[in-house]
């Protein structure tokens, strides 16, 4: 008699998905925050065109603190895709036995 599971686990597989799909949004939300930030009327249009009245150094803080906001956010985001493959690899260890 075998031990071990026979069968796949679907509900492992579809989890394991779910989670990947989510870390693939929390991604592209990030760069199409970064993006529109960067792009628009940001913290780059205000170096490039400072406004009378708000020092340059202070836009440079405002730029440090989003890049260290993207970052951590791309991180996060990049972070839950890969427990999402992990998620979908270990409900997919079953079928190789």
């Amino acid at each position: 008699m075998a031990t071990g599971r026979s069968g796949t686990d679907h509900t492992g597989r579809l989890m394991g998905l779910a989670v990947f799909l989510l870390g693939i949004l929390f991604l592209v939300l990030v760069f199409a925050l970064a993006y529109a930030d960067l792009t628009g009327a940001g913290v780059l249009g205000q170096l490039a065109n400072p406004p009378t009245g708000v020092a340059a150094d202070a836009a440079l803080r405002a730029l440090a603190v989003k890049a260290v906001l993207f970052f951590l956010m791309a991180y996060v985001g990049s972070a839950v895709a890969g427990r999402g493959i992990g998620l979908y690899a270990a409900a997919r260890a079953g079928d190789e036995g």
